[in-house]
């Protein structure tokens, strides 16, 4: 059989890290492939080429080496198997490079050896690429065997990876077959680098790698006659020494390791290793090693919550740029009582297809009190190369960042109107908006305007002061339960906004400490319709703005509370008609925005209700990255609840026993009972009261005193709730939907970002939304990791409210779960337009395509709703 059985083809770089010129190019070729079985020869390659990237040292030395494939065919397929071996089928196929089996070993013949034309392979491969190295021969037949010398070849044998991989360390590297045979020991020092006659530890030729510790020789063959003396105690295994047995003899030769690629497959031993090293290193890119953090700065980092400290990480990075991984441990330090998270030492290898990695050792500070600083230095260095960097640190504690928040809400005649559950626009507002300044934390401040077609400031900014007792609170709060927002009058959106930067604007200039981040809530159930209009005020708003509209969609000045929102770092919420199951969605609403005023992270927010004698365990991650808590129930009788929080060990804490411990206390108001805690819970205990999966454990106790009142709100006797947890955490979600057309089959596009400890979480997390439409079926959309953001889009089709809860879960970087989520809204209705000063509001109400009476719907385009006389 010869060239004349068969073609060569094209040739196709398959690993490509540069210019021929400059690497070293191995080069496959095949042999038994028929042009129809290409596609599997193709894949065979591929194969060949993932094993031996992952394979050490190659793994290390990828970035030199191209791999080129040339695609020969064969009249027929497989390879010569001569009976002249036992089990030799006879065949002789029409093969290009005609490989056979039971090729001839010196007097005898070998079932296994597998060789091919090698004069012809070299010239096929020198052919296709001038610069080429060393060629692997790939044949076609799944009957194990190969050679080495001249050429590598192995079959296809589902050994084939590793039979080349020991080939190419003949063809390539010179190596000696490290297993025994029947030869015997030459009687000269042999020329292969990897087998020995001379154990002396004085003379060996790889003596530099043997330690003082290790016997030569190391290890014997069981009745060597070679004069081979067993150390007294065996070699430890996988050291460099000299054992017995190689280059097909049992007596008398010596190897480097007990196990190697060149003997049975086994990773390359030290000797092997470092030939391969040797000879590729002349072809690998030069490597780079920047430091890109000469300094670690933690500052102004708050103090915790419930007297717990917050804790920061900061990574020294290293940027690197070489094939090989690199390791960088702590030499030194870090000094100042700073911490190491994850440990002394990290990884990092930029490898065959990315130019760039980052080698991060993260430092750890956790505050104390307000005004302490704290100062250090870390030495990082790197194990391979020597280099060492010495890295300084810092750190300052301040106060808690302070943020003022001013309401600013609709009075006007609408808010009189049923929300949709039974209970007033009004009274929904006045429950929320009191449940929200009572979970505000110390510190911050508040302050209320109110709007109807005039606008009035009711409350400054005023520090909340204390849970519960705060001057501030009672203030606010009787502002909010008070006559002061009784319904009446137009609506004078921009006006009440305008008075609210105004009111924000005061309360910073009085405000000492200053405060870190102002906030504007803006809620009404109407269209603007006396100015000044939002469109007038809004390009002077410099605070973080949110805004929330109560009712159905065609009734908000959806469009201008868009564009207001969006441009002041907020967005804006839709009830649509609330019902019986929403009761609680105006509140949560609220409480979202304040969570994400105060940094804050929603981890869930599941509805349920309870019935007498039952038990309720809903679960919660958390993960190291959080350091404080607030698990809220919202409830309309809260106190008939029993209430405990259940740490990942199993351990129970209400609230007698948060207080004593110190790191936290319950508060029970009208409509809300929560905890807010730090973390560790128990700091006695940090490892079982930290991260990990929590519970809210509730109760209905039937002996409870005042049970009856259950059977005089709910006829079915069970107790509605929702649990609303958020932490205070180094993880940090945002989520955002942007829309900018409102009619039905408009896209909505969604991002989110999510960090920890500032970087990027990336890959580490999986980010979806699941969607409610106005008709309350449901669909979810991925969000797909593009660059720092999570990206999603989907359409809207029929009018109405789309509430989107965005969730995000995955690992930290010490592999801890967590769980975070965000809700949105969208909206799409037909925009109204409102002349200034009307004493009507229009209602466009476009009905859906399929409307029965659509026709004389549309004839009615606009109609007029009579509001409260100003």
């Amino acid at each position: 059989m010869t060239a004349s059985d068969g073609s060569v083809g094209g040739v196709t770089k398959i690993v490509d890290h540069g210019s021929d010129s400059i690497r070293w190019n191995l080069v496959i070729v095949g042999d038994g492939y028929q042009a129809s079985e290409l596609p599997r020869y193709h894949t065979d390659c591929q194969a060949f080429v993932d094993r031996i990237r992952l394979t050490p040292p190659y793994n290390d030395l990828w970035c030199g080496i191209n791999v080129h494939r040339v695609d020969v065919t064969s009249t027929d397929s497989g390879a010569d198997d001569p009976t002249t071996c036992a089990g030799g089928t006879g065949a002789t196929p029409a093969t290009y490079f005609d490989s056979t089996f039971c090729s001839p070993w010196g007097t005898v013949h070998l079932d296994r050896l597998l060789t091919s034309d090698h004069v012809l392979a070299q010239s096929v491969a020198r052919g296709a690429v001038p610069l080429m190295h060393v060629t692997l021969v790939l044949v076609n037949s799944a009957k194990y065997g190969g050679s080495g010398g001249e050429i590598a070849v192995c079959s296809t044998n589902t050994q084939a990876a590793e039979i080349a991989i020991h080939e190419i360390g003949h063809t390539a590297f010179d190596l000696a077959d490290e297993y025994e045979g029947t030869s015997a020991a030459p009687a000269s020092e042999p020329p292969r680098p990897n087998v020995t006659i001379d154990p002396n530890r004085a003379t060996n030729k790889w003596r530099d790698l043997v330690l003082a510790t290790t016997p030569m020789p190391s290890a014997c063959n069981a009745g060597s006659t070679c004069g081979c003396v067993a150390p007294a105690t065996p070699a430890a295994g996988g050291v460099t020494g000299a054992f017995e047995g190689g280059l097909y003899s049992s007596c008398g030769v010596y190897r480097p390791a007990a196990v190697c690629y060149m003997r049975d497959y086994s990773p390359f031993c030290t000797v092997c290793t470092r030939v391969i090293r040797t000879a590729l290193a002349m072809f690998q890119p030069a490597e780079s090693l920047s430091l890109i953090s000469p300094s670690l700065a933690f500052t102004d980092v708050p103090e915790g919550v419930g007297g717990i400290g917050v804790t920061n990480y900061r990574a020294v990075a290293l940027e690197v740029i070489a094939c090989r991984t690199l390791s960088f441990s702590i030499t030194s330090g870090p000094t100042g009582g700073f911490g190491l998270p994850f440990g002394p030492a990290s990884d990092a290898t930029s490898g065959a297809y990315t130019a760039v990695d980052t080698a991060r050792i993260w430092i750890s500070y956790t505050s104390t009190t307000a005004g302490a600083t704290s100062s250090g230095s870390v030495d990082v260095t790197c194990d391979q190369t020597g280099q060492t960097w010495t890295i300084p640190i810092t750190a300052n504690t301040v106060a808690r960042p302070r943020t003022e928040v001013v309401l600013v809400l609709d009075r006007s005649g609408s808010m009189q109107e049923d929300a949709g559950d039974g209970t007033t626009k009004v009274g929904k507002l006045r429950e929320s908006a009191q449940i929200f300044v009572d979970t505000m934390l110390p510190g911050d401040g508040i302050g209320i305007v109110r709007f109807d077609h005039t606008v009035q400031r009711l409350m400054d900014v005023e520090d909340v002061g204390a849970l519960i007792t705060g001057s501030g609170r009672t203030t606010a709060i009787g502002h909010i339960t008070g006559s002061g927002l009784d319904p009446a009058g137009n609506t004078s959106i921009g006006g009440g906004v305008e008075e609210g930067r105004s009111t924000l604007d005061d309360g910073a200039a009085a405000a000492s400490p200053p405060y870190a981040v102002q906030a504007m809530i803006v809620l009404s159930d109407g269209i603007e319709n006396v100015p000044p209009m939002l469109a007038d005020v809004s390009g002077s708003i410099s605070a973080n703005t949110f805004a929330i509209g109560l009712g159905l969609p065609y009734n908000i000045s959806v469009a201008a509370l868009n564009t207001l929102t969006q441009a002041n770092s907020g967005y804006l919420l839709i009830t649509g008609s609330l019902t019986t199951d929403q009761r609680t969605l105006l509140t949560k609403y609220f409480l979202q925005i304040l969570a994400g005023i105060t940094s804050a992270n929603v981890v869930l927010d599941p509805h349920g209700d309870i019935g007498v004698g039952e038990e309720h365990r809903i679960p919660f991650s958390i993960s190291e990255t959080d350091y404080g808590l607030d698990g809220i129930v919202l409830c309309p009788i809260p106190d008939l609840l029993t209430y405990e929080l259940e740490s990942p060990d199993g351990q129970r804490f209400d609230a007698a026993t948060i207080q004593g411990i110190g790191t936290g206390q319950k508060i029970d108001r009208p409509g809300i009972s929560f905890y807010r805690t730090s973390f560790p819970l128990d700091p006695a205990n940090e490892i079982g009261t930290h991260p990990g999966t929590w519970h809210v454990v509730l109760g209905l106790s039937r002996s409870h005193p005042s049970i009856e009142k259950l059977w005089g709100y709910f006829e079915n006797g069970r107790l509605p709730y929702d649990v609303v947890v958020h932490t205070y955490s180094n993880l940090v979600f945002h989520a955002n939907a942007y829309q900018f057309n409102y009619e039905p089959g408009s896209s909505i596009k969604l991002v989110a970002t999510l960090r920890e400890y500032d970087v990027h979480v990336g890959d580490r997390a999986t980010v979806w939304a699941e969607i409610t439409q106005p008709d309350f079926n449901t669909f979810t959309t991925p969000l797909s990791h593009k660059g720092e953001e999570y990206v999603g889009t989907f359409d809207t089709s029929a009018t109405g409210v789309y509430q989107i809860r965005i969730r995000a879960v995955g690992k930290t970087f010490e592999g801890t779960p967590f769980t975070r989520e965000q809700t949105l809204t969208a909206v799409s209705a037909y925009e109204r337009k409102v002349p200034p000063s009307s004493k009507y509001e229009y209602v466009e109400d476009k009905p859906e395509p399929n409307e029965p009476l659509r026709d004389l719907i549309s004839a009615l385009d606009l109609y007029f709703e009579r509001r409260a006389p100003s």
